[in-house]
């Protein structure tokens, strides 16, 4: 399956073709400093949090930095540098396409991935064949670690996580470490690996990338029963013998060929109503991108599943190439169900997921791609920039040699927590009723003897709440969510809920 952030670049190429015109990178410095000042203008003017993010003073000095330059850079530098301008915003949609048409920034045609113990060579093409399977311990003369750290303000994203993923891509074009002193060539890279030996490698167009394959676990190709689904947005398939079910889900929109997503989902469905599953492994590590309005289905159904919507029965994997709606529906999931997220931390965090359009600079022409629009899946008071799991997984190469998905072996190894404490019959009765917090409505609601805390969702948003309260200790409730609680004390001879701890944030209710 190729790598999901090359596909992202394709589809900015090809999204933008309508809007095109002829790069020109020769143009003179009055000219970018144009450039530089139109880019700015069109932040502010399109990119929703830009006025109140604290980056903006970073994105201001960058900005100045720019137009005050003394040293004297190529054109495709001038690019570089306008990135790391765009790169203090911490959103990954607010980005210049390298390889758009005019650019054509060129990469090895190699294929790595960062394993918790090395970064290792997973594909290359026909010339490099030899060095498959070998750690790289030095990218021309400095080690990954010390080149990431330079490239690092050039890797546009949300969290640190995904710009170590980019830079599975980016840390391997000589033109941009040549534009940070970290090489000499602009179409060359020695690497020098573990067994002892360098080796140089030619860059070549990104078409050539793409071709390879790290060949990740159960990416787009299911282990159990070596079927291949790498054409195919979404599929499912039972592990054999068990009545567990394994999705895959990278991107929320219609496969070319079969059925539709809701079709796709009606049959996930179908599954559950005929008991034929008893737990559900959603797999969310290889993609993002497509249609989020298209999941509420999918997420209601586990949500009034009273089956799936339990403890253990509901697993969703996520990794540090999850974003867009993908990242939608991990936070939609953690929320609302008892889903359990096993992995590395997401691409994204569950307010930083976003629209982008597109604008064109008037003197270079070269396409730049903003934000817009975000889709919130929490408080707008929630800033984190990821999703962290309840399992993490540490994935190093022999996992990889062995062909072993440690996402799914932390599964089998999950044991169902003891029973909560349930809450005290005197709380249950005096807690349960309707309150607000910044200005939504909640409403704490008795089921039997469960209380679940709730907030419907608004016209075209993610953002709803469905989770089971527990006893914690006394004047603390404790929920599904990770880190989330609601705090009450008693008032007047009546218990009140006071506050929502939402991780890190204190939100009152009222």
């Amino acid at each position: 399956m190729k790598s999901n952030f090359l596909i992202v670049w394709s589809l900015l190429v090809i999204s933008c073709s309508g809007i095109s015109q002829k790069v020109n990178l020769s143009i003179e410095y009055a000219l970018w400093n144009e450039d530089v000042t139109y880019l700015k203008k069109k932040v502010e003017e399109i990119v929703p949090q830009f006025k109140t993010s604290k980056n903006k003073v970073a994105f201001e000095k960058q900005y100045n930095n720019f137009l005050n330059r003394t040293k004297k850079t190529s054109g495709i530098g001038n690019v570089f540098e306008l990135q790391k301008i765009l790169n203090t915003l911490g959103d990954e949609g607010c980005t210049i396409p390298l390889f758009q048409k005019g650019l054509a920034l060129e990469v090895l045609p190699i294929k790595t991935y960062w394993f918790n113990d090395g970064l290792y060579v997973l594909d290359a093409a026909p010339a490099y064949k030899e060095i498959v399977g070998e750690e790289i311990v030095k990218i021309n003369t400095t080690t990954p670690k010390e080149t990431f750290k330079k490239v690092l303000s050039f890797l546009n994203a949300d969290n640190n996580y995904y710009q170590k993923h980019l830079f599975q891509l980016y840390g391997f074009a000589p033109l941009l470490l040549k534009h940070l002193g970290l090489g000499a060539s602009e179409n060359e890279i020695v690497l020098q690996l573990a067994s002892g030996i360098s080796v140089v490698v030619k860059a070549a167009p990104i078409e050539n990338y793409a071709e390879l394959d790290r060949k990740l676990p159960n990416d787009g190709f299911f282990s159990h029963t070596n079927k291949n689904h790498s054409e195919e947005n979404y599929w499912f398939e039972f592990i054999p013998n068990t009545k567990t079910l394994f999705m895959q889900l990278q991107k929320i929109i219609n496969n070319d060929k079969g059925d539709s997503f809701s079709n796709f989902i009606d049959k996930v469905e179908e599954h559950l109503k005929k008991g034929e599953v008893n737990k559900l492994i959603i797999d969310l590590r290889y993609g993002g991108g497509g249609n989020g309005f298209k999941l509420k289905k999918f997420t209601d159904l586990l949500k009034d599943s009273k089956k799936m919507n339990r403890k253990g029965n509901l697993f969703v994997l996520t990794s540090k190439a999850t974003r867009g709606s993908l990242v939608e529906l991990a936070s939609i999931l953690s929320i609302n169900t008892k889903a359990i997220l096993v992995g590395e931390p997401t691409a994204e965090g569950p307010n930083t997921v976003g629209d982008i359009k597109y604008i064109i600079l008037p003197n270079s022409g070269v396409k730049v791609s903003l934000t817009h629009t975000l889709w919130p899946t929490s408080w707008k008071s929630d800033t984190t920039t990821f999703l962290i799991p309840s399992l993490s997984v540490i994935y190093n190469y022999q996992d990889k040699v062995n062909t072993t998905d440690p996402w799914l072996t932390k599964i089998q190894e999950y044991k169902s927590e003891e029973l909560k404490e349930k809450i005290p019959k005197e709380v249950q009765e005096e807690i349960i009723g309707s309150y607000r917090i910044a200005g939504r409505r909640v409403t704490i609601e008795r089921n039997k003897d469960r209380l679940f805390f709730k907030m419907s969702g608004r016209m075209r948003s993610f953002f709803e709440i469905n989770t089971e309260l527990y006893f914690h200790s006394e004047g603390i409730l404790s929920t599904d969510i990770e880190d989330v609680f609601v705090k009450y004390e008693k008032k007047s001879g009546k218990i009140q809920p006071t506050v929502l701890q939402w991780k890190q944030v204190n939100l009152n209710i009222q």
